[in-house]
Order: structure tokens, then sequence, then C-alpha cells
């Protein structure tokens, strides 16, 4: 008798502890991380969440969830292995849990934002929007932040005093040019 007041009591779980285990497996954590996690084997995790979980997690591929979203692959594995998106992958393929395709829309328009003015930029710009990449091409240096500008100094004097011979060569070109226009 007392042994089985002794497991009963041992074996008891708060409704709090259910639902940090709930929460954090919506955000896509394995059974062995919360196990870690909480100290207990993976096994009572699964079965805790079995028994107590009011709800069950429906987890989505990343090809689903590409497709049902209309992003391309490429941008959810750029979230994943940036470190924003963290997705389960139990059996060799990644899992989305459904909190986490709800997420996906701003994290996506965050990341497709243009790194010089911040506007959204289309699918096949890399880092800026059309405006501000055509402009790059135009004025190469006037698009530099300060940091760089200054870089680009220090470069260019300790290459002038490296190689006086070419550089006296190339500004004499340059002012003939120069003065021929």
């Amino acid at each position: 008798m007392q042994r089985t007041v002794k497991h009963a009591i041992k074996n008891r779980v708060s409704p709090y502890t259910v639902e940090l285990l709930t929460h954090e497996r919506n955000k896509g954590r394995s059974l062995r991380q919360l196990g870690q996690m909480f100290g207990i084997s993976h096994e009572r995790v699964r079965q805790i969440l079995a028994k107590y979980s009011p709800s069950r997690v429906t987890f989505l591929a990343e090809n689903t969830v590409a497709v049902k979203m209309g992003y391309p692959v490429r941008w959810l594995v750029k979230l994943r292995t940036e470190g924003i998106m963290n997705p389960t992958r139990p059996g060799g393929r990644w899992l989305y849990s459904e909190e986490q395709v709800r997420q996906l829309p701003s994290l996506v328009a965050e990341m497709r934002r243009c790194e010089r003015c911040g506007e959204l930029r289309p699918p096949c710009y890399r880092m800026f929007c059309r405006e501000c990449s055509q402009y790059r091409k135009k004025h190469r240096y006037r698009s530099l932040s300060l940091e760089e500008k200054a870089e680009h100094r220090e470069k260019s004097l300790t290459w002038r005093k490296k190689n006086p011979e070419k550089w006296k060569r190339i500004s004499s070109r340059a002012l003939r040019r120069y003065r021929s226009k």
C-alpha cells in the first residue's frame, strides 16, 4: 500500500509542467531536448504529452510549408541556417509546427528588406531593392558607408606606398585623359 502511494506521488505531474512541455514542443523542440531540459527520459516526455496534452501538435514538412505559404524552399533554409527558425528533424526531414508556420510571413518579410533603405525587395534581388542596387552599380564609392570609405582610403594609401612607380603612371595617364576631354 505504501509503495503504491509513493509511486502515485512520484509520478504525479503538475499542470504547469504539462503546459511548459506542450509550449516547448509546439516551438519545435524534440522529445530528447525536452527530456534533457526537465531531467527525464524522452519516453516519459512522450507519455506525459500523450496523457495530459489537450491538443495534438501537428507538424508539416519543409516542402509542404513552402508550397502552402508560396515561398521558395531556400528562404526557409536560410531562416533555419541563420538560427531564426528552429524546426525539428526527427527522421531526416525538417518539420515545422503550426506556431512556426504562423510566424513565417513576418520573418520572411523582415528577411526580404533592402539592407540600404529598408524597403521590401523583389525575390530575385539578394540584398538590395531595384533602386538601391542600380544606384550602387552607378556610384560604387558613393554608396559605401563611412567605415567602408575609411577602409578603402587606407588600402589605397598603403598600395600607393608599396607601388610608387605604378601609381605615378596611373595618375599621369588619368591626368592626360582628363585634360584631353
